[in-house]
């Protein structure tokens, strides 16, 4: 992030708990488009579930948690043509 960034998180109201995925997923998208966003974090079963956009996104890259673990992995996922990071535990 850069200076002027911002961080935005999508308005989970009404979803109990963690909610399910497709839940998560659809405020994710109503974010990334309305917001305009450039980055996106997500855990792998939100990115899963996300729906391809009608109209292309302000992507721009990010990061996807697949597991445990905080290092992050040479395994890239893709999202509406982006190239997300991946971050986990590295096999040994």
């Amino acid at each position: 992030l850069q200076s002027g960034a911002a961080i935005c998180l999508p308005a989970v109201g009404g979803i109990a708990g963690c909610g399910v995925p497709s839940e998560r997923a659809a405020a994710t998208l109503d974010a990334l488009i309305s917001e305009e966003c450039t980055l996106l974090m997500a855990d792998t079963h939100t990115l899963k579930a996300l729906p391809d956009p009608e109209k292309p996104l302000q992507l721009r890259g990010g990061v996807c948690k697949t597991g445990s673990g905080s290092t992050f992995l040479e395994e890239t996922l893709d999202y509406a043509g982006i190239a997300l990071k991946t971050i986990g535990k590295a096999a040994q």
